[in-house]
């Protein structure tokens, strides 16, 4: 009897019931001619397999920038693990982000790697560079289902997309959360945030937990990134990318501008300090995925949790841009089917459940693997990591290459209008100003 694959493998659509016989003992043929191995199979969670195309099992090295993002020691260690265990034929060497070994220092050294790990807001300035492969025909050639990735994460992956392109696969998101000190509200008697809370909701808890007491100043909370990430939920951008003109004299930006201003206008609750992870002086905190930073300060006595980050009304359980995390296949790869096993496999259920239990956030929608986030990560026991699932990240936006000048001249006006030096229309209109001017600029 032939072997069967590990349960938590990428299987394909393995096809439908045969009704002609004579299809059926072509089938039977084919695969007594393949051997065992290449039969389809259906394994214990109830996906049919397909057979995978014969790659070539020579040695092989390939090669791996990070660009934009942080993988730790422990997760390539992982990933070089499992690869050892599934593809023994593939070394692949992943160079740290660092001075010598970027992705931009290796391409002008004429080392080019195999393999991106990214994000995807990265991806469109790829194509300007012509380092974009297509994987779609790869992707249907080693059967990998798409259909276990929620449709709102591969459309953040295909903003690079001109036409449906699959440019990279997620193997792990960013997420927004608040987090919160126990035992300041404890010590205030204030009830702890709960899931599902409005921004109303939030601004109470914030001025009740933000005071003075035996000379300490306790703060109630820190937005994590001033206005920026207050926004995205509204999907407000500073530029319009396809006019690339400022598009900041807006309800929706005067609507956070604020919102904004009425967290930090709340005496004693101005932007200060660690206070959160060091002073533990600050009540809540919003952030992105900070769970690796709070090991130490746990140990250290910061009593925390989490709980699911606070919502527009007209936006509910929804927070900023995810920030998907991806692997990209570059077009100058000479390897690109072996790139392609690496990819599947850091993309298994199997490898995606392992990866979760140690507190990568799983890119596929897998209920159980969920479920299982942080639960091999002692200092995680107990926290309401299940919040985090609750909120869907906006779509991503097409981002203008003026992004992140825009966006630091529009917090630079907002501090003019928390600082009472200019009301919230004034500022506005007057960074919009600025913006335009400096996309005028530019082009000069």
């Amino acid at each position: 009897m032939c072997g069967w694959q590990n349960r938590y493998d990428i299987y394909g659509d393995g096809g439908g019931n045969m009704k002609r016989s004579i299809f059926c003992i072509a089938m039977i043929m084919a695969v007594a001619t393949a051997g065992c191995g290449k039969a389809a199979s259906l394994p214990e969670d109830g996906m049919k397999q397909v057979a995978t195309p014969v790659v070539d099992t020579r040695p092989v090295t390939l090669t791996a920038a990070i660009d934009g993002i942080s993988v730790d020691e422990r997760l390539k260690e992982l990933i070089v693990q499992q690869l050892q265990q599934k593809h023994p034929n593939i070394t692949l060497q992943i160079y740290p982000s660092a001075k010598g070994t970027t992705l931009n220092e290796l391409i002008v050294a004429g080392q080019t790697p195999d393999l991106i790990f990214t994000f995807n807001g990265n991806l469109l300035s790829y194509r300007d560079r012509d380092l974009l492969y297509d994987m779609t025909p790869l992707l249907k050639t080693h059967n990998v289902d798409m259909s276990r990735y929620d449709a709102n994460i591969i459309g953040d992956i295909r903003i690079a997309s001109a036409k449906d392109e699959m440019y990279a696969l997620p193997f792990s998101l960013n997420f927004h959360a608040l987090y919160y000190n126990k035992d300041l509200f404890d010590k205030f008697g204030v009830p702890y945030p709960q899931d599902g809370m409005n921004w109303d909701r939030t601004l109470d808890l914030t001025k009740r937990v933000t005071r003075t007491e035996g000379g300490v100043q306790y703060r109630g909370l820190d937005t994590g990134n001033g206005v920026v990430w207050i926004a995205q939920p509204l999907s407000a951008a500073a530029v319009d990318p396809i006019k690339e003109k400022a598009s900041v004299v807006t309800e929706e930006w005067k609507t956070v501008f604020n919102l904004v201003k009425s967290i930090y206008s709340i005496p004693g609750n101005d932007r200060k300090g660690d206070a959160f992870l060091k002073d533990k002086t600050l009540a809540m905190q919003l952030q992105l995925n900070m769970l690796a930073a709070l090991e130490k300060p746990t140990a250290e006595g910061l009593n925390w949790d989490i709980a699911q980050y606070p919502s527009y009304p007209e936006r509910p359980n929804t927070y900023g841009n995810a920030s998907v995390q991806a692997i990209a296949i570059t077009k100058s790869s000479a390897y690109k089917d072996q790139a392609m096993q690496v990819i599947r496999m850091i993309a298994s259920d199997e490898f995606q459940m392992i990866s979760s239990r140690k507190g990568w956030m799983p890119a596929v929608n897998n209920p159980d693997i969920q479920k299982s986030f942080g639960a091999d990560v002692p200092y995680l026991a107990g926290k309401k990591l299940s919040s985090i699932f609750k909120s869907k990240p906006v779509k991503y936006p097409v981002s203008s290459q003026f992004r992140t000048k825009a966006e630091s001249i529009l917090q630079a006006n907002f501090d003019l209008f928390l600082n009472n030096a200019l009301d919230v229309n004034t500022s506005l209109a007057k960074a919009e100003e600025e913006i335009n001017k400096m996309i005028a600029e530019s082009g000069k």
